[in-house]
């Protein structure tokens, strides 16, 4: 099983920790952690582990870049980049004793040029016929071509992609019919900028050529929508360590399980507990089989 996890902008992930935090004050960690995060990156990270063979295709710059080059070396996670002089970003998750969640300070990539761009496209369409499965993951700055997804997606067969994305770049991709959306409650609210209940969204979604529509809610709830039937399922709950990385801990989860032959349902519940398990880990994109496999009969489905 070959998987491309396509995304754009990686990032260098500190992890600090907190016996407590308080703002407008010093604050001192009592532990930092540095991994490679990113959607793409956490996604490829979470197949490896389950045992498919997967590629993270992005961008890299400058000196970051060349850190998360090395650190993703010795993890021996199978990458292809493109070269920019843009520094690839850092991002940090901010993680206390004395509060539920984390804080995320997330730097944007800055602009790319018009030549990285195609240099992007073209070598996307020289890998993708390689490949069983492809993800692309993550939401576009201000600065990137809104039509970038929609452009892979024309060089591919829709029926093979999981696209996890929202806002104008969703819907410009929609017309080429990925298989799968992976949105959650949130963002499929502000892509249609509409209030109305998820499901009647995802229908819209739907309409508009969303193969199938999958909804996560963080501890609530998830669903999916498939033409003809809904589901809910019920997530167990679990005491997180750090929730970055989850949803894309569920992509990964569904492609595997896609891959494998389960039906879209089954392939859900297995990427739920693929997400938990990663929110049950301090690093981003680490899941645990042991987990998973507790995890799975725990998510209760109902139609």
């Amino acid at each position: 099983m070959k998987v491309l996890c396509c995304g754009f902008f990686p990032a260098l992930q500190r992890t600090l920790e907190f016996a407590s935090f308080r703002v407008n004050e010093v604050n001192r960690a009592r532990n930092v952690s540095v991994a490679v995060g990113g959607k793409a990156t956490n996604t490829a990270r979470v197949l490896k582990i389950l045992g498919a063979d997967s590629l993270m295709f992005s961008f890299a710059g400058g000196g970051n870049g060349e850190t998360v080059r090395r650190i993703l070396d010795q993890e021996q996670l199978s990458c292809r980049w493109v070269e920019t002089e843009a520094e690839t970003r850092i991002c940090q998750t901010l993680l206390s004793d004395d509060r539920d969640g984390c804080t995320e300070l997330v730097e944007n990539s800055p602009p790319l040029s018009a030549r990285e761009w195609k240099a992007f496209v073209k070598t996307f369409a020289e890998l993708e016929n390689g490949f069983d499965r492809i993800v692309f993951s993550g939401n576009l700055p201000p600065h990137a071509p809104l039509d970038i997804y929609a452009e892979l997606l024309s060089l591919t067969d829709g029926k093979k992609v999981l696209i996890d994305t929202s806002g104008p770049s969703l819907l410009a991709a929609l017309e080429h019919r990925p298989a799968v959306v992976k949105i959650n409650a949130e963002e499929i609210r502000n892509t249609l900028k509409n209030a109305a209940p998820v499901g009647e969204l995802a229908e819209e979604l739907m309409a508009r050529g969303a193969g199938a529509v999958g909804i996560t809610q963080g501890k609530s709830q998830a669903m999916l929508f498939m033409p003809g039937a809904a589901y809910t399922f019920r997530i167990p709950q679990i005491e997180a360590l750090n929730p970055i990385g989850s949803g894309d801990s569920v992509s990964a989860g569904i492609v595997f399980a896609l891959a494998k032959g389960s039906s879209l349902p089954e392939a859900f519940i297995f990427g739920l507990a693929c997400g938990t398990s990663n929110a049950m880990n301090l690093n981003p994109g680490v899941v645990k089989s042991e987990q998973i496999a507790e995890l799975v009969p725990q998510i209760k489905i109902e139609t």
